[in-house]
């Protein structure tokens, strides 16, 4: 994706998750519900950073799925050893990483269709312009 839409989707997260957290604490009283909307805010953002790096770094190059399947394993095997220790120390509560999950995930899917959507409409005058000088 283009940088702009990237900036769209941290701006958008640096606006949402924080909103949502304190939206989460008016609802449920429980500063751990509102921190683990932050933190799965969080760790949603750096999954799909981290995702975006490696399929520009790797996309076309021999072992492309290998490098991004084993880069993934690493990312989920830090991912659940963080959530484990957060877990142990009474830190943990799915409601609230589910909610930062589904805020960015949101968050991307709308800001990718809206560039897909603009790409097309770039792309419609061209294609007319090349029909009318048949």
């Amino acid at each position: 994706m283009e940088k702009e839409v990237i900036r769209r989707i941290n701006r958008q997260t640096i606006i949402f998750v924080p909103l949502l957290a304190l939206l989460s604490y008016l609802i449920w009283q429980n500063e751990i519900v509102s921190f683990n909307v932050i933190l799965g805010g969080f760790i949603s953002w750096l999954s799909l950073r981290e995702l975006a790096w490696a399929v520009k770094k790797f996309f076309g190059k021999p072992m492309f799925q290998l490098t991004v399947i084993g880069l993934s394993y690493l990312k989920l095997g830090a991912i659940f050893l963080f959530l484990w220790f957060i877990a142990i120390k009474g830190l943990f509560n799915i409601k609230g990483l589910l909610i930062g999950f589904i805020a960015i995930l949101i968050v991307s899917a709308k800001e990718a269709y809206l560039y897909i959507k603009r790409q097309k409409v770039e792309n419609i005058p061209s294609d007319t312009q090349n029909e009318n000088k048949e």
